[in-house]
This record gives structure tokens, C-alpha cells and sequence, in this order.
């Protein structure tokens, strides 16, 4: 009799482990599968986040070489302003003649 109890105790001690071990797999898939959910969302949220970091780049690129372009013309715009020519172009805006020139006028 006393060795029935024992063994019984022990199977029961036996199944107690089993119940624990399985209730820790049980456990620490839920935690492993938690944490790949968890991860995959970051991933998702991270790609989003760089696509839109290299379009505002792409984006910034494009104004960027605009701006030199804008800024290569400003540079030969100074060249032309200290020219003769455009002098001669703004004094004939400004009505302005050489001493010995004189202008014909059509009439109308």
C-alpha cells in the first residue's frame, strides 16, 4: 500500500512537471511570438519612415541643383553688368547718346 502511494506521488509529481514545462513553452512561445509581431511592426513603421526620407531627399536633390542652376546665371548675369555692351543697352533705355550720335525717329 505504501508503495502505491509512493508511486502515485510520483506519477503525480511527474505529471505536475509536465503541466509546468508545457505551461513554460506555452509561455515563452506566446513571449517569442509577442516579440516577432512586435518587430515586424517596427520594420513596417521604419521602412515607411526611410521611404519617405529618401523621396524628401530626392526632393531636396532636385531643389538643390536648381539652385545652382539659378545661381550659374546669376554669376554670368554679373559678368554681363560689367560689360560694355549693357552699359551701352542701359544708356539707350535711359535715352541717354554718344556726343557725335544722333537718332532718326520714323514718323507715324
Amino acid at each position: 500500500m505504501e508503495e502505491n502511494k509512493r508511486a502515485a506521488g510520483r506519477l503525480n509529481e511527474i505529471r505536475q512537471r509536465r503541466i509546468r514545462n508545457r505551461r513554460m513553452i506555452v509561455g515563452i512561445s506566446f513571449v517569442v511570438f509577442a516579440f516577432c509581431i512586435v518587430m515586424g511592426i517596427q520594420m513596417v513603421q521604419k521602412n515607411s519612415n526611410l521611404k519617405k526620407l529618401k523621396e524628401q531627399e530626392s526632393k531636396l536633390a532636385q531643389q538643390y541643383q536648381q539652385e545652382l542652376q539659378i545661381s550659374e546665371n546669376l554669376k554670368d548675369k554679373e559678368q554681363y553688368v560689367h560689360t560694355d555692351e549693357y552699359l551701352e543697352e542701359m544708356a539707350r533705355k535711359l535715352g541717354l547718346l554718344y556726343p557725335d550720335e544722333v537718332i532718326f525717329k520714323p514718323e507715324d
